[in-house]
């Protein structure tokens, strides 16, 4: 389905939107200002009346370029839900799919806009691993309130036959059970919000010793730093008897050792998890890419998108600016033709009409 038939799936409240812009053609100067590096609603104007002559050749723009104001109007009352379902749906639908995807759940504040608001505004988000895209986005008030919004997105996404990794905040029983009812696999931090459960999975480790445990290991060098990672495994039929039943299809236990050098410092740590997986080389794999949401999603947004200096202080109008950032960032992240960096690619699409739209039209 063309970009076009996605965007005119997008609802929103007619009464309170200026008749004279037509949405579609909002969202396609949106999203293609977005990709010249725009950003924010000034910039979209300023590019929208140099580039009017290039937006015609797709859409009519009979009505001109809006204003500002206009464009911040109109995605305070657009259909946010619909809007993000149409555009990742777009974006996502050529996405190649591994045997079984590692699909990261993790969170982000919005550091520019939360300066403005009582509560920080976070943006939950699934991202493909294996792709490196991101799947499906959902706003929240505040990090408490990600254990529900990840939820939510577990239940519109397929994610059967994958495997879900989380952080420690939904190392919850509720949130395991609809993983497994959904017959995805997963691999979990045990942090201190889970105080009985963590203290217990230490003592096991700590009694089993070395040759009670499957180890694999793995070492890494890059930027200055050396790190040596041990991820060992226990079976999970060695958690207390009165614990064991309450965590839905927990097959093992993890402890993940570091040691990380860089110049005369040395560091250790070691994190735990479970996991209904049973092999240490898929469940090292599943940790590691892990981070990727870091390095790949949040890393871009920032450096690249320029996304914790956005001052869009109304909530859904940055909640829809953060949306456009994802759903580009997930385009040029597609486009293969090219073997430029995403900030390469962007700042070619800037300059250049014909590259510009080989990213949004293929």
């Amino acid at each position: 389905m063309s970009l076009f038939c996605h965007l005119e799936l997008v609802k929103e409240n007619r009464s309170t939107i200026n008749q004279e812009h037509n949405l579609v053609d909002v969202l396609f100067l949106v999203i293609s200002a977005v990709t010249a590096g725009c950003e924010g609603w000034k910039d979209i104007e300023i590019y929208g009346h140099s580039k009017l002559n290039w937006l015609r050749q797709f859409r009519p723009f009979n009505a001109g370029i809006p204003t500002r104001h206009s464009i911040a109007r109109i995605f305070r009352v657009v259909d946010t839900d619909s809007q993000v379902l149409s555009l990742f749906s777009w974006v996502n639908e050529h996405r190649q799919k591994s045997a079984k995807p590692v699909i990261a759940f993790d969170g982000k504040m919005l550091r520019g806009t939360s300066q403005h608001l009582p509560e920080n505004l976070h943006l939950v988000s699934a991202f493909d691993c294996e792709s490196g895209l991101t799947l499906l986005q959902k706003q929240v008030d505040g990090k408490s309130n990600e254990i529900p919004a990840v939820r939510a997105l577990l239940d519109i996404l397929d994610i059967t036959d994958t495997v879900v990794t989380l952080d420690a905040l939904h190392c919850q029983k509720e949130t395991l059970k609809r993983l497994t009812q959904r017959q995805a696999d997963y691999v979990v931090q045990v942090k201190g919000n889970q105080q009985k459960l963590y203290t217990v999975i230490n003592q096991c480790f700590s009694q089993a010793g070395e040759p009670g445990a499957s180890v694999c290991s793995s070492h890494s060098q890059g930027h200055g730093r050396e790190e040596v990672r041990q991820v060992s495994l226990l079976d999970a039929s060695q958690l207390p008897q009165d614990i064991l039943p309450h965590w839905p299809g927990v097959k093992r236990i993890v402890a993940v050792e570091r040691e990380r050098s860089q110049g005369q410092k040395t560091s250790y740590s070691t994190h735990y998890y479970l996991t209904s997986l049973d092999h240490a080389d898929s469940i090292a794999k599943a940790i590691r890419q892990h981070w990727l949401t870091e390095n790949q999603q949040h890393w871009v947004l920032d450096v690249v998108f320029k996304e914790d200096e956005c001052q869009i202080q109304e909530p859904i109008s940055a909640q829809n600016m953060a949306l456009f950032r994802r759903v580009v960032r997930n385009m040029v992240k597609q486009h293969s033709k090219s073997k430029d960096s995403i900030r390469g690619k962007c700042v070619r699409a800037s300059f250049d009409d014909n590259f510009r739209a080989e990213l949004l039209f293929g």
